[in-house]
């Protein structure tokens, strides 16, 4: 019974974690909320990429790259169609679809390491 329950403490849980963190499950209307965090990646190229960039591939020729970047932005509504407005923190609105690959909501370590990039609530002026 002992050797049981340690093969499936050393087993099975962390194939499930594994199983979850390389299928997140997709977001759908009623998971995200406003006010939420989010994470969308974007894809960009250019001929330099920032700091930021990840997952870089040079052009055939050489002269872009192609690469993803990590944005971090906040929900502000929920439209009646069912896209996600999102607001960056110079105040620009974008419009998703909830089933996005590309969006998924912050985990803990981000909201609290990258909290910086998030757009913070503007406070009113007195």
């Amino acid at each position: 019974m002992i050797m049981a329950l340690i093969i499936f403490g050393m087993v099975v849980i962390p194939g499930v974690f594994v199983y979850l963190a390389l299928n997140p499950p997709h977001l759908t209307r009623q998971q995200i909320t406003v006010g939420d965090v989010i994470v969308y990646r974007k894809q960009k190229a250019s001929t330099h990429p920032g700091i930021r960039a990840y997952d870089i591939h040079a052009a055939e020729q050489g002269d872009f790259y192609t690469y993803l970047v990590d944005k971090y932005w906040v929900v502000a509504g929920i439209l009646r169609d069912g896209r996600i407005e999102a607001v960056t923190r110079t105040h620009k609105h974008h419009h998703l679809a909830p089933d996005d690959p590309n969006l998924r909501k912050a985990g803990l370590v981000e909201r609290l390491r990258y909290a910086q990039r998030f757009p913070q609530s503007e406070k009113p002026r007195v």
